[in-house]
């Protein structure tokens, strides 16, 4: 639940990340444990979300590395828009502590929903580096925990409907091709900024719904200037969204 107090009104959230599948995956979460939730895409959407909204929110969750208004100066500009809203930076990969300084609080994707709602109940600055710890009573090896983390796959399936979980991992499929596509394209030109700014969407987006291999073989490209592994992560990356396609195919989730 949002809160212990029953007389309590949930925090309203504005959700920033320009990454749709971390966008939709985390609005979900949150609304299903009671916050509502207004999301941007950028920086520039948020601040006119700010401008034209009756009340600030009472929470800003900002992804820390987006095109345009981004990083520091992003939490700048929602200081001065927003007031008093608390701002918790998430980001895919660790930042620095200028950012840990200046924002109320840190998620590391993959965000654990009872990581994120015990930070949005606090009062102070808090910091938190999750990731998507194993269980020790993980299903038997399938299918589909070669492609998705059973952990994660089975908080989402206790949170929502299945066709809810279907539609999330449908959007992730249909997502990954069209931003492979791109990527293909960037190591072909040999372009090092591109790729690891593709690279670093993708972490992100499938490190949210558990898609571990997919989130490694993205981590390794982003974080590698070495431009003959490219391919082989490319390929890593594709067989994931080939191996997750035949799941959806055969129903499997």
């Amino acid at each position: 639940m949002a809160s212990s107090d029953p007389t309590r009104q949930p925090e309203r959230i504005l959700l920033i990340d320009d990454d749709a599948i971390s966008r939709e995956v985390l609005s979900m979460l949150l609304e299903m444990e009671g916050f509502p939730v207004d999301s941007a895409v950028d920086g520039a959407q948020a601040l006119d979300l700010l401008q034209k909204a009756p009340k600030p929110p009472e929470v800003i969750l900002m992804d820390t590395q987006m095109p345009g208004l981004s990083g520091m100066d992003l939490i700048s500009a929602l200081r001065n828009a927003s007031g008093k809203s608390r701002i918790i930076a998430i980001s895919g990969s660790e930042v620095g502590d200028e950012i840990r300084q200046a924002a109320d609080g840190f998620l590391l994707k993959p965000i654990q929903v009872e990581a994120l709602t015990a930070l949005l109940e606090s009062s102070g600055p808090q910091e938190e580096s999750i990731g998507g710890t194993k269980d020790t009573k993980s299903p038997e090896v399938s299918a589909v925990s070669e492609v998705i983390d059973p952990v994660v796959l089975n908080k989402l399936k206790a949170m929502m409907p299945a066709a809810a979980v279907r539609e999330i991992y449908s959007a992730v499929a249909s997502d990954m091709e069209t931003r492979l596509v791109t990527l293909a394209a960037a190591i072909d030109a040999g372009n090092a900024s591109e790729v690891k700014r593709i690279a670093h969407t993708i972490k992100g987006g499938c490190a949210m719904v558990g898609m571990s291999p997919a989130t490694e073989a993205a981590r390794r490209l982003e974080s590698s200037n070495a431009s003959e592994t490219w391919p082989k992560e490319l390929l890593q990356l594709h067989f994931a969204v080939g191996k997750l396609q035949s799941i959806l195919v055969h129903g499997l989730l």
